[in-house]
Order: C-alpha cells, then structure tokens, then sequence
C-alpha cells in the first residue's frame, strides 16, 4: 500500500465491496482507501452514529466502520419540512408534523436549533410560514438551494445559488433583497407585480417565468443571463424587453448576445432573422399550435409538390435554426391536436453543427425529408416515416452513439451508418423482426406476439456479430425457444417474467429483470452460473447479486423512500439464492 494512500470512490457501492474481495492484501487494507457513495444512502436523523438505526439490515460487520465514516462525512445533504413522508423520495433529514397512517406526529421542526453544516438543499412543502425556520435559513452557511421559499422578510443566506418560489408567494420585489450569488430563479406560478430593473442580480444564469404579464424593461434582466426557460402559456418577446402572453411577438433583436439555452413553448408568430441569437447552443420548441396566419408551404407550380413541401414548422422557423451557427442540440415536439394533416420535416435547414435531435412530430402523417448532417450523435424520431437512403444517403458517413425511432418496421441499417446504442419502438409487424448488424447494444420498446423460434433474424454468424448487449421486446404468448447470439454479455428481459426465459447464452455475464413469474415456479438453474443479476422492483428500489465465487455470492440493495431501512447488504450461500431472489430471505 502506498505512502501517499488515497480514498477508492466508485458509483455503484456492490463495486465497492467486491474490489476489495479480490485479493487479501486489499481487503486487510479497505478501511483506509474506501469510502461507500451516499448519494442513494439517506440519513433520516441528525447525528447518525448507530450503523443499525435506518440500515438494520446491512449486515457486512467487515465494513461497518466504513460505511458509518461514510455517512458521517456525507455533504449535500437534503433537509424537507412536510407533513408527509411521500411528498419528497429522496432526503436525509425530515421535520414538520407528521401524519402516518391516521396518527399525527408532533411538529418537530420547532426543535430544530440550526440548520446541519452538511445540509445544502431544503425543500419546504409547509403550508404555513415558520419564522423560526427561515431565520435559521438567513444564518445558514451551507445552504446553495432552497425549494418553496415563501418569503424574503428574514434574508436568504449568503451561499444561496437557486431558488424556487411557492405558487402563492406574493410580496414585491425590490433592489437589493435576491443575493448577488443567486444563479438559478423559478417562479411557478403567475405573478401579479412587475419586475423592476436592477431587482434581479448580475450573477443570475437561470430564469422561470410563468405567464408573466408585463413588459420587461431594459436592464431588467442581467448581461450575463444566458438561459431563459418558458413554461407553458410563456411567450417571450425577449430578453431585455419581453412580453409574456398569446399575444405578442419576438422582436429581432431583444435577446441578449450570449444566450446559450431557450426554450419555446406555444409559440403562434413567425421568427423574423436577427431574432435567435448565433450565440444559441440548445434550442427546444414546444408544443407549437397551427396558426392558419403563418407560412408553412413553398411556393410551387405543381399540387405534388406543394404536398410535399407543406412544412410541420413555419419556414421562418427552419430558416432561423438554419442560422444557428453555434446549434448543438435541438428538440422539436409537435402535439397530435394541433395537427390533422400530413406534414413535412426538412432535414436540409438543420445546421452542420447539430449533435443532438430530438423530433417528436405527433400530428397524423409526419414525413422526414433531406439529408441529415454528418455531425449528429444522438438521433430520436417518434411518429415519422422517413427514407433511410434518403436522409442518409450512401455518399455521406454517419456515425451515432444513440439512435433511437419509433416505427412499424425495422428499418435496415446501410454500411455507412454505424450505430453504438440501437432503441426502436412501435409495433412492428413482420412474423421474423430482423435486427440490423454491426451495433453494440439493441434495445426493443414494443409487445410482440406468437411463439416462432425464428422471431428474431441477428443476420451474423457468432464469429461476425458485434451484438453485446440486448434488452427484450415483451412476449406477449411467453418467451419462445429463440436461440440468441453467443456473444451477448448484458441482457435485460424487460418486463417478461424470468421462468419463461428458455435460453441463456453462455458468454451472459449480466442479467435484469423485473417479474419473476407469474405462479411460483422453480427459478432455471442457468441462472445461478451468471456473475451479476440485477433485479428492479421499482424505478426507487434495485436488488443486485454478485457471485462471488462457486458456493457464495454477495447481495446489495438500495430504497430511496424507505424511511425504516434503505439499505440491505448480506454475504449467502448458494443454497438460499432462490430464496434470496424471490425476497422470501
């Protein structure tokens, strides 16, 4: 072990503890170079020093010292005042009164004499004000975040970055009462004064606004902001002077230079040149309505192509992105009742810069036309049909770390497409789904029914397929007899019970499910042969067992919400691995 000795932190805590099983000389030596994540690992109590208080059921006695210097150097901890535990997952301290199961609780929030050094954000969902609370707010050194903030008659701390208004706040606003260090500001709900210049501070970065009703004036909103967000019924006329409503209209020039992140939501007005300003790098349009008033087609002299060239977006809208110099991402969503008619997307406006989109185009018949740029990574398209040989023609080459449709067919794959990460939903509709070549990981969003051993085609040899991670469509009949390739390592069942999978490729190495059967049948013994299974009870609760060798293996889980234990850990034998993984143990 090295003189200079340094703490060994991974993400995922199983990691942790099998790292140091892989030889004697480490595991001797664990207490001085590990430390567990907390980040899933919550406190529920002040001064937390006894290992079984929430975490009864971690039962590594080898690691106890770890773990509990682990939880008492904890920071960024979360503190809620509520009267529920519901209301927020994911903490590490609760005050309020307490109502569970009928019984109320004393409010405890009273007793609460300062704010923990270790606690960075609170989120307060009382209704009432507790001055005793927010006084001890003001004072607080290590608050960044405050959630439900309800008033600003007792201060904000000095360290404060972000904050969320409640939908009720109501007091004005003057010069001077937000921090220099705010960062973030969400409003969530209307709010019915105006925003006076010099009210916001010069270090804001983030702003929400919700159907803001008046003229923003010049120099209300500061020279550095470079991200503005619209909610809902949010219509910005920009920056330094923007009008918020149904009714107004971006005019060139109001955003300021150095706006890096926008989104638009329920926009009706055409996008003039000079108004996106070059400096944008994400751009998010959502939920655009059809105004009859607005220009969708190009002049053309033939009803063909009028059809064709009758756009999901107004032109002016492709030709301002088409500006967009800097663009690394855009997000277009088109709902479904704002559209009854077939529609065009025009690959050809997007700039060459473009890593990331993202169309959801909802509306009856979408269509993708043009070719795509060669600088896209990451490819989501629901509810549009498109030629592959079209939009990425045989000319160009394209490479993707995450491409992503929603489709009937599954398209195939030409050689100068390569794909890393493959997801496709829909319901397709051939007997045989046949799946590109040359991709890494395939994962399948859709139900598929019958019982044919041949519904899958992988199209390779075991020698010539790349394919090394697979997530399974849903059976609907049960899992047929399919043979998959002896190459796959990861494979998630998706949401088809364990006992109907039949087959199990030997170079499998992980293995998540999350239903174990429908009546209780016996568990396939192939199961027992691979080295890590993973099964997800619910989108707050994963279960991993590790094997760790011929006879035992070793099993780790974490609850978010629990507020009794959310932690589990134990060493068994192989003989209860059945009742291990049916939660029976």
């Amino acid at each position: 072990m090295s003189k200079n000795k340094k703490l060994f932190i991974e993400n995922d805590n199983i990691d942790i503890i099998c790292f140091s099983l892989v030889c004697k000389r480490w595991y001797n030596h664990r207490d001085k170079y590990l430390i567990f994540n907390t980040d899933r690992i919550n406190l529920f109590a002040l001064k937390n020093t006894n290992i079984y208080q929430n975490n009864e059921h971690f039962k590594l006695p080898s690691y106890h010292k770890i773990f509990l210097k682990s939880i008492q150097s904890k920071m960024n901890c979360k503190l809620v005042l509520s009267k529920s535990l519901y209301q927020y997952q994911k903490y590490d301290y609760h005050y309020g009164k307490l109502t569970v199961l009928m019984y109320n609780y004393e409010d405890d929030s009273r007793k609460l004499k300062s704010i923990p050094s270790n606690v960075s954000t609170i989120y307060n969902y009382t209704e009432n004000i507790q001055e005793n609370i927010y006084r001890l707010l003001s004072e607080s050194q290590s608050v960044t975040k405050f959630g439900g903030c309800g008033t600003l008659k007792y201060g904000l701390p000095k360290s404060i970055k972000s904050i969320r208004f409640k939908y009720d706040f109501d007091e004005p606003l003057v010069k001077g009462l937000l921090p220099n260090s705010l960062e973030v500001l969400k409003f969530n709900a209307p709010i019915e004064q105006e925003i006076p210049p010099g009210v916001l501070p010069d270090g804001l970065v983030k702003l929400t606004l919700t159907n803001y009703e008046f003229v923003i004036q010049p120099g209300v909103l500061p020279n550095g902001f470079y991200q503005y967000e619209v909610r809902p019924g949010v219509l910005p006329s920009g920056l330094l002077e923007l009008i918020l409503g149904y009714k107004h209209e971006i005019q060139a020039g109001v955003l300021p230079y150095g706006l890096q992140k926008f989104t638009l939501d329920g926009y009706q007005y055409e996008i003039q040149p000079g108004v996106l300003p070059s400096s944008l790098k994400h751009f998010s349009l959502c939920d655009t309505p059809l105004n009859n008033d607005l220009q969708y087609t190009i002049d053309s002299t033939t009803l063909e192509d009028s059809v064709l060239m009758k756009s999901c977006l107004p032109i002016s809208w492709l030709q301002a992105i088409s500006s967009l110099s800097n663009l690394q991402s855009l997000d277009i969503y088109v709902s479904k009742y704002n559209r009854q008619d077939i529609t065009v997307f025009n690959a050809n406006y997007l700039p060459r810069t473009l890593e990331s989109l993202d169309l959801r185009l909802q509306s009856k018949d979408s269509v993708l036309k043009g070719t795509m740029p060669t600088s896209l990574r990451i490819f989501h398209l629901d509810n549009c049909q498109f030629k592959v040989d079209e939009i990425f023609p045989e000319t160009k080459q394209y490479y993707f770390e995450v491409f992503d449709f929603g489709n009937d067919i599954i398209l195939p794959i030409p050689s100068n497409i390569k794909i890393d990460t493959l997801f496709i939903s829909g319901e397709p509709r051939e007997s045989t789904i046949s799946l590109p070549s040359g991709i890494r990981s395939i994962s399948l969003f859709m139900e598929v029914s019958g019982s044919n051993e041949n519904i899958f085609d992988f199209g390779n040899t075991d020698q010539t397929c790349s394919l090394k991670e697979l997530r399974l469509p849903t059976f609907k009949d049960g899992a047929p007899k399919v043979k998959l390739p002896n190459t796959i390592e990861y494979m998630d069942i998706g949401k088809n019970f364990l006992d109907d999978l039949h087959l199990i490729p030997p170079t499998l190495n992980t293995l998540v499910f999350r239903n174990l059967s429908k009546i209780n049948n016996t568990i396939p013994e192939t199961i027992k042969s691979i080295t890590n299974i993973i099964h997800r009870f619910e989108s707050y609760q994963t279960q991993t067992i590790r094997k760790l060798d011929d006879n035992y293996y070793l099993m780790y889980s974490e609850n978010d919400i629990s507020p009794k234990g959310n932690l589990i850990a134990k060493i068994f034998h192989q003989s209860k691995f059945e009742q291990i993984l049916r939660g029976n143990e």
